[in-house]
């Protein structure tokens, strides 16, 4: 397990001002699918498993050096509750984001 598959859901929190801002919907399951191989998505949902059983770990430290122009203004706590909610949000079967293998589209796929 590579706690570093979290970067992929805690990067999001950047471009939010409130956690109330996030919706997991379809739209969000189809993005992901997009983006990333099943193979990636089962290393993020093992990594959210191992986040499941280490809330209290430092989850900015995971992105210390990420590309970003600004720190998380999220707590650990927030970021746990988070990083919860995107593991109950792959779990759901309707999305299929454990089971659905398709390929990753290209960049050129979204002109």
């Amino acid at each position: 397990m590579d706690k570093y598959y979290l970067m992929i859901p805690i990067y999001e929190l950047y471009s939010i001002q409130e956690l109330d801002e996030v919706t997991f919907d379809r739209s969000v399951a189809e993005y992901l699918k997009d983006q990333r191989s099943l193979k990636d998505r089962k290393k993020i949902y093992s990594a959210l498993e191992w986040a499941k059983e280490n809330p209290n770990y430092d989850f900015k430290d995971i992105m210390k050096d990420a590309p970003v122009s600004h720190e998380l203004s999220f707590s650990n706590s927030e970021i746990s509750d988070y990083l919860m909610s995107f593991k109950t949000f792959m779990e759901n079967k309707d999305f299929k984001l454990l089971t659905e293998d398709r390929p990753i589209k290209e960049p050129k796929d979204f002109l």
